[in-house]
Parts: structure tokens; sequence; C-alpha cells
């Protein structure tokens, strides 16, 4: 366990220009986790700011090099619903710190445990007046571009997501109430789709969990028919989900100015078309 009594010898030790050095620093001070500024503030002799920028870039190298690592183990897994999950874990995970202890798996199962208590009717449309009406969660309009909207811890406490993060929500609640839900890649407003009563329908859980039929959408496409019906014949893979949210992420991190996430999600993004071209 980490001893906040180390914190001023690691603090010594960052001068040290041994790679092996600095690698154990890493790890030590992520093992603090959200507890390290906080612990450096009341230090006798706090770090300056250029010890404090130091730690921060260890801190991101070190999770950085994690999901670098750990981002491949998800491709041998078989399931939609179990990979885009452990996936998109991966990258909660990044973005809130390797040490974060909520787990997204937990508050996934709390919320089907919660419709289940409702004793509503075991279908998509049910699911979608529970997650988006009686629960809340809705599209994030006014903070679209916050990379945080791709975290679904984030999303999942906060309420707030992007169509595809709240249609994952939809498909991962559904998943463990034995509801087969899909995603549809519709450019510039990803939708679920599920059957009910026999019928195909598309959910928008960033507009309140807007049901509508596949017919009825394609009524409404005019122009875009042709390309909707295309999007509708295809069976959406994790690979492609994920690619999705990973370009979400990539623009997010452009517009934030953080360009150094914006080109580890770059990374990844490439490594998934990679997959994507290998399924072909």
């Amino acid at each position: 366990m980490a001893d906040p009594n180390d914190i001023p010898h690691l603090i010594k030790l960052l001068d040290d220009p041994s790679d092996t050095v600095r690698a154990a620093l890493a790890e030590e001070f992520v093992a603090f986790g959200s507890k390290l500024e906080p612990l450096m503030d009341v230090l006798p002799e706090p770090p300056d700011v250029l010890q404090r920028q130091d730690i921060q870039n260890l801190v991101a190298d070190y999770h950085r090099d994690w999901l670098l690592r750990m981002w491949p183990d998800w491709y041998a897994m078989e399931g939609f619903a179990e990979k885009i999950e452990t996936a998109l874990g991966l990258l909660a995970r990044y973005m809130n710190g390797t040490g974060y202890e909520v787990s997204l798996g937990r508050l996934l199962d709390k919320l089907a445990g919660e419709f289940l208590r409702t004793e509503a009717p075991l279908d998509g449309r049910a699911l979608a007046e529970f997650l988006f009406e009686v629960k809340g969660y809705a599209g994030a309009k006014e903070t679209y571009y916050d990379p945080k909207n791709s975290n679904m811890l984030y999303v999942l406490e906060a309420k707030r997501g992007i169509p595809i993060t709240l249609a994952a929500l939809y498909i991962l609640v559904g998943h463990r109430l034995g509801i087969s839900i899909q995603g549809c890649n519709w450019p510039g407003h990803f939708m679920a789709r599920v059957i009910v009563d026999g019928e195909p329908m598309l959910v928008d859980g960033f507009n309140g969990g807007m049901c509508v039929t596949e017919e009825g959408f394609l009524a409404m496409q005019g122009p875009s028919l042709e390309a909707a019906r295309h999007v509708l014949a295809q069976e959406l893979t994790a690979e492609a989900f994920m690619a999705r949210v990973l370009t979400n992420l990539v623009r997010a991190y452009e517009e934030g100015e953080h360009f150094a996430n914006r080109q580890l999600m770059l990374t990844l993004l490439k490594e998934v078309q990679g997959e994507l071209r290998n399924e072909k």
C-alpha cells in the first residue's frame, strides 16, 4: 500500500535520470491515485511547479503505456457486448486513472437489477423508457465535444453522454437482461437497434430514448434512402463500434488541444482499423 510518508523521498528522486528509477517512480506516484495532489499540498515542503509538472508527466506516461499494453486484450474475446464493454472499460480506466476503484461492470449490473425490480416487460421499449425517462440519461448537448462523454464511467455517473455512449449503455444493460440490442452506425448520429413485438426499431438515447420503426426511419430519409438501407443491412462489429468511439475521442481531444491524448487515441484507432481490414 502506498505510504504518504514516502512522498518527500520520491520527490527527491525526480532528479535521477535513470529510466529504471523513473519507471519505478511512476508506479509509486500512480499508486496514490486521486489522493496524490492533496497529499503533496500538505507536505512541509510541497513540490515546486516544475516538480509537479514532472510528476504529472510521469503519471500520464504510465497510464498511456498501460492502455497500449492492455488494449489488444479485447480483440480475441467472443460476443459483441463483451468486447465493447471490455474496450470501453479500458478507456474509462485510462481516463479516470488506473487506480480508480469504481467498476463499470458493477454499475451496469446495478442498473439491470433496478430495471428488474420495476417488473416492467423484458423488452427494448420498456428498457429505453427506464433508462432515458425514469433514470434520466440524456444527451450532453452543451458539452458534446468534452472527452468525458466517451468515458462510460462518467456517462453512468453523470447521466450524460453522446449518441454512441448512450447506445452502449442501452446495449450493455440490455445484454444483462437477455435483450438483444445492436448498434446502428448512422453517420453523424449513432443509434441502437432492437426488435420489439417482432418489429425492428431504432432507439435514440441522445434524444430521450425516442423510438422509431426502421420503416418509419427509412420514410424520413429522402435522398439518403439508399445510404440508410445500406447502413441498416450491415451487421455492426465490435471493432467498427470502437472505431467510431475512438474517432469521437480523437476529435474531442483535438478540440481541447490535448494533443498527447489525441495521438494516443489515433494510435488505437489505426490499430482497430487494422483489425477491421483483417476481418475482410
